[in-house]
């Protein structure tokens, strides 16, 4: 009975009790955050993997560049060390040239100095010459072609030190264009030919140096016979000459001593040439003097060879000869000293 009137305790007791329902909203929000978590958690594995991958890779690509600039840097040594030794090489190159830069500088030194010494050696000598030349002679123009040789020979030196004496030089020129020009050429090619033609002038006592006269023109209706008698009348005055002559003594020259007359002539002209090259003007002017005296007491003033003599006396009687030549000495005095400071200098 007691079984009977406890019927729900064993059968309560085996009997499962039954569970309690969830409501269906709570569940489907449950299953969501589980599924959820399951995909971050499978994305964040995913992320994790890839990551660790990104993370190999760049190791792998670091440790690649570290050898990369391992070898770069190798090489950079490399080369740097190369051009080290290449600037030190050249360095040396430079220091070699320029020690041979100053020795040639110094020998080029040495060699234009021992050349300056030399020209102006020989320049001094050319100035004495030319100086000695122009006292002597009175030639302008060779003094002046002188001077202008020694300056083009400084001008190819090309030396400051000789500025001085090129300046020198050029006074000197200027001076010389301005002295009054004594054509000592012309008038010794004058006296030369003076002397070529003193054999040709015509002296008095020769003969066959008058013109003859022709005879005039026949006048119209001139006969045969009155044509004859003219003509022979006229040869017959050709044989008899009646001349004038104010010097007697012109006529009673002997050959011999017309001879002697031309080569006293001849003496006295080359007398002329010798007193012009002295420029002693007065024996110049005696011996034109006497040469043409000479040649109108003895000569036939009236022949074209003689007036021309004459005439050329005349010119010469009248040139003048005390012409004051200036003195180089201002170049010489510059030459001198530039040689002597150029031997003083030590090389």
């Amino acid at each position: 009975m007691s079984q009977d009137q406890n019927p729900d305790s064993l059968s309560a007791a085996l009997t499962v009790p039954p569970r309690r329902t969830l409501p269906q909203p709570a569940l489907v929000l449950a299953v969501g955050a589980i599924l959820a978590s399951g995909a971050l958690w499978l994305y964040q594995l995913n992320a994790m993997e890839q990551l660790k991958g990104d993370l190999a890779s760049q190791l792998a690509n670091n440790q690649k560049l570290q050898q990369e600039l391992k070898t770069n840097q190798q090489q950079m040594a490399t080369l740097q060390q190369q051009m080290q030794a290449q600037l030190t090489a050249q360095g040396n190159q430079l220091a070699e040239s320029a020690s041979r830069q100053e020795s040639l500088a110094t020998m080029y030194d040495a060699l234009s100095r021992t050349e300056s010494i030399h020209t102006l050696a020989e320049l001094e000598q050319m100035l004495t010459f030319a100086s000695q030349q122009l006292q002597l002679s009175g030639d302008v123009n060779l003094a002046l072609t002188g001077l202008s040789n020694i300056d083009q020979q400084l001008a190819r030196l090309n030396r400051p030190e000789l500025i001085s004496v090129r300046q020198a030089i050029t006074r000197d020129m200027d001076t010389l264009k301005a002295t009054p020009y004594l054509d000592v050429v012309g008038i010794t090619a004058k006296l030369d030919s003076l002397i070529s033609k003193v054999d040709q002038w015509p002296l008095i006592i020769d003969d066959g140096h008058d013109q003859p006269h022709k005879a005039g023109p026949a006048p119209q209706g001139e006969s045969s016979a009155e044509r004859l008698v003219r003509e022979l009348w006229h040869e017959f005055k050709q044989l008899i000459q009646i001349r004038r002559m104010d010097k007697p003594e012109a006529a009673l020259l002997t050959p011999e001593q017309a001879f002697f007359l031309r080569e006293n002539l001849k003496l006295r002209l080359l007398s002329a040439r010798s007193a012009l090259l002295q420029r002693n003007e007065t024996s110049f002017r005696t011996d034109i003097a006497a040469v043409k005296g000479y040649v109108q007491n003895y000569f036939d003033r009236q022949m074209p060879a003689t007036a021309g003599a004459l005439q050329v006396l005349a010119q010469l009687e009248a040139q003048q000869l005390n012409i004051t030549a200036p003195d180089l000495s201002a170049s010489l005095t510059a030459v001198r000293s530039a040689r002597t400071t150029a031997e003083r200098v030590k090389p």
